[in-house]
């Protein structure tokens, strides 16, 4: 009787030992894969304030680029600007004054894609009177011929 009652004890924790293994097993997750972080469309950084300067060949400033915040994407390189403000500078005229809710500047950094609220300002100068144009999408291309080759390069 007594060995009858010592086997029983082996197997009733022998049961709980196999279930014990059997659970943390079945609960335990499989490795994480390896993520390349090359392939996703996430920033890499955010830039608050942001502000970028392009020059031409003699150091004259061409362009200035404000944002409220810039955010990088390093899988296209590309950048989303919030609040984007552009100034274009032309030697002998008036800047003109580009404002809108988002942008997006291409790779290269020589375009930019304005959306939303769109609003052109140009004060009077030798050209024209000036003036305020609004619209819903408008795109900038900016003089290639700049000091730098673009905004990121």
């Amino acid at each position: 009787m007594k060995q009858l009652e010592t086997l029983l004890y082996i197997a009733i924790l022998g049961a709980v030992g196999l279930f014990g293994i059997y659970l943390q097993n079945s609960l335990m997750e499989d490795e994480p894969t390896e993520q390349n972080f090359n392939s996703r469309h996430d920033p890499d950084y955010y830039i608050e304030n942001f502000t970028a300067t392009g020059l031409d060949q003699n150091g004259q400033r061409r362009y200035v680029i404000e944002a409220e915040r810039m955010a990088h994407f390093p899988d296209d390189d590309t950048a989303l600007l919030d609040k984007p403000h552009v100034i274009e500078y032309e030697i002998g005229f008036a800047p003109r004054h580009t404002y809108s809710d988002e942008g997006w500047v291409n790779s290269s950094g020589d375009e930019i894609l304005l959306t939303g609220n769109v609003k052109i300002v140009v004060e009077a100068d030798s050209r024209g009177p000036g003036g305020t144009m609004k619209a819903k999408r408008m795109k900038i291309i900016l003089d290639k011929s700049k000091q730098g080759g673009g905004l990121f390069k």
